[in-house]
């Protein structure tokens, strides 16, 4: 090992396993180069690097980087780490799970992207970034939907928990808004008339006054889940909000019982229109394009709940029920159970909580027949329409 001079530069020439190497230094003297030479030699003696000054740790990378040897551990240079976007963390959330690709969430996430931005810091989320977003959005829509909306935030951020790429959830600090309960009802006279103003939306409508099922339950209705044999629609739990609930660790299938009007309804969409086919595989109700008495007569594209506003809005004014919403079938239905005096059991059996059941309804087993019973006894004219509508002036 030996000092080169060259005009003003020192260089580091020695040989290391068979390789000579040549190699300039930052030493502007002769004393710090042989300083930066010994260093140098012994580094590479025992093959650790860490213990080393800048310069002569300087003279060790470019020896490596002339060599075209890969670097040591303690010489790599750490990648620098890319800042997480709140569009990199809900793709990570749209791929931890197929349950949060609902409609629902989808809408909240967009509300979420057009407030904070795709390129928003995720690092740099605060409460005061929450409690404006609450503020902001309450203008514009009622409490229920803000909370939806940070109840989505607080999942995507989750998976990042889970994912260790953050630390903690700011989310968890926000307090829900208070929301208004929502206690509506539809009369039997109402109802008819609405269905004749119902143009494609009749034989939804039919579904979900008599079943209670939830919007999202009977446009995902297969017809793979009829079972007329049973008087049934059997459901998965994955296609139900009890089974997206991450409290719950096993679900068993949810029993829809069929009284009349539902099942005659779903009879006839099986059979076409006199095509002698039965179907037995696809969706339930499609959307044609046009009106047809039954919308689920022919194959067409799958029904979203944003298809649907323009046909609910026509026929919810032309039939004079301003503010009715679709959801209020759902409450209209379990006001019609409670009022034909079904068990509270049964009914909370059948028209499902996402939340958690009592020790009494989780125990119970109830047949297929006292269902149908259930439902076959229900009377449907149980007083006139009401609806919670925010007043006008």
């Amino acid at each position: 090992m030996a000092i080169r001079v060259k005009g003003t530069r020192y260089y580091v020439s020695f040989r290391w396993k068979q390789h000579r190497m040549d190699t300039v230094t930052s030493a502007t003297n002769m004393a710090e180069a042989e300083r930066i030479e010994k260093a140098v030699k012994k580094a590479f003696k025992i093959h650790r690097f860490d213990h080393l000054d800048m310069a002569s740790l300087e003279v060790v990378m470019k020896v490596f980087e002339n060599k075209g040897w890969v670097l040591p551990p303690e010489l790599a240079v750490p990648e620098p780490q890319r800042e997480i976007t709140l569009l990199m963390v809900i793709e990570d959330y749209l791929k931890a799970d197929e349950r949060y690709r609902t409609e629902r969430n989808l809408y909240a996430i967009d509300r979420l992207v057009e407030h904070f931005g795709e390129n928003f810091p995720v690092k740099e989320l605060k409460v005061s970034h929450l409690r404006k977003y609450q503020r902001d959005r309450q203008e514009v829509v009622e409490n229920g939907t803000v909370n939806r909306e940070l109840s989505a935030l607080s999942g995507i951020l989750r998976v990042q928990v889970e994912l260790e790429a953050i630390d903690f959830n700011p989310c968890l600090m926000v307090k829900r808004l208070p929301e208004n309960q929502r206690d509506s009802y539809l009369s039997w006279e109402d109802f008819n008339g609405l269905l004749e103003k119902s143009w494609w939306l009749h034989d939804l409508i039919v579904m979900l006054y008599y079943t209670g099922m939830r919007f999202n339950e009977v446009i995902s209705a297969r017809w793979e889940m009829f079972k007329p044999e049973r008087r049934m629609l059997i459901l998965p739990p994955d296609l139900t909000k009890e089974g997206k609930s991450q409290k719950k660790v096993k679900l068993r299938p949810k029993r829809i019982p069929l009284r009349k009007e539902p099942f005659e309804l779903l009879k006839t969409l099986r059979e076409g229109e006199g095509d002698n086919v039965i179907r037995a595989t696809g969706p339930i109700f499609t959307y044609t394009g046009r009106y047809k008495k039954h919308c689920g007569t022919q194959q067409g594209k799958p029904i979203e709940y944003g298809m649907i506003r323009k046909a609910w809005t026509l026929a919810v004014e032309r039939s004079g029920l301003k503010g009715l919403q679709v959801k209020d079938l759902r409450h209209t239905w379990k006001t019609n159970a409670q009022r034909s005096g079904m068990d509270p059991s049964v009914r909370n059996l059948i028209v499902g909580h996402s939340g958690e059941r009592s020790v009494q309804d989780r125990y119970i087993r109830v047949s297929d027949q006292v269902l149908l019973d259930a439902v076959n006894s229900m009377t449907f004219d149980h007083g006139w329409t009401e609806l919670d509508m925010v007043e006008e002036g």
